[in-house]
């Protein structure tokens, strides 16, 4: 535990192929250390951040911590006490996840999801996802902007309060407004309204 009380570390537990070792059970528990996410978003290390208490190490007090990556993603993957990483480890325990993962489309050294802690210091950038055939296409024509090949369907648990924007008006309504709000229309450029406005028409 770091000088706050929270571990420095997430504890995980995976079955080795559907079945604890008899020997010892503690081999199927693995001490994971997850990445950090230092985006400008976050909140500072100063500050009562979850993510910067829950990191691994002592918090940089000048950085934000933004969000921990509790998974296998390439960009910033978990890692063992070892410091092995967790999708090696995988690799060479195929089974460790359950059986059916060996032959999983993911593949046996990946997990199909990725955990996120966010601690959240002002509001974020808008996102648009694509879906799993999108993702796959993109990621093989700009491996460095689209770096995994996955969609990314989320579900968020808020653990403190918090306010977030899910999904856009309908087509139609977003025209009226550009029409009827001149302050909108403004900031969104006549070039732009105009492309929605033909988009909408089409549709």
């Amino acid at each position: 535990r770091g000088s706050t009380g929270f571990p420095r570390g997430l504890i995980i537990i995976l079955e080795d192929g559907g079945n604890r070792m008899a020997s010892n059970t503690t081999d199927s528990l693995l001490k994971l250390f997850p990445a950090v996410q230092h985006y400008a978003w976050g909140v500072e290390g100063s500050s009562p951040s979850l993510v910067a208490k829950m990191a691994p190490g002592d918090p940089d007090p000048s950085k934000p911590y933004a969000e921990l990556w509790m998974g296998t993603h390439p960009t910033a993957p978990s890692t063992l006490a070892s410091g092995e990483t967790l999708s090696s480890y995988l690799a060479a325990h195929p089974t460790f996840t359950g059986a059916a993962s060996a032959g999983a489309e993911w593949g046996a050294d990946r997990l199909p999801y990725l955990f996120k802690c966010l601690s959240v210091r002002c509001p974020l950038s808008i996102q648009a996802h694509p879906d799993k055939k999108l993702a796959a296409e993109l990621h093989k024509r700009d491996p460095k902007n689209y770096k995994d090949d996955n969609h990314k369907p989320e579900l968020a648990c808020a653990v403190t309060e918090f306010e977030g924007l899910c999904g856009f008006r309908p087509m139609q309504e977003i025209v009226e407004n550009l029409g009827e709000v001149p302050e909108l229309r403004a900031l969104v450029g006549e070039e732009a309204a105009a492309k929605v406005a033909e988009a909408a028409g089409k549709g």
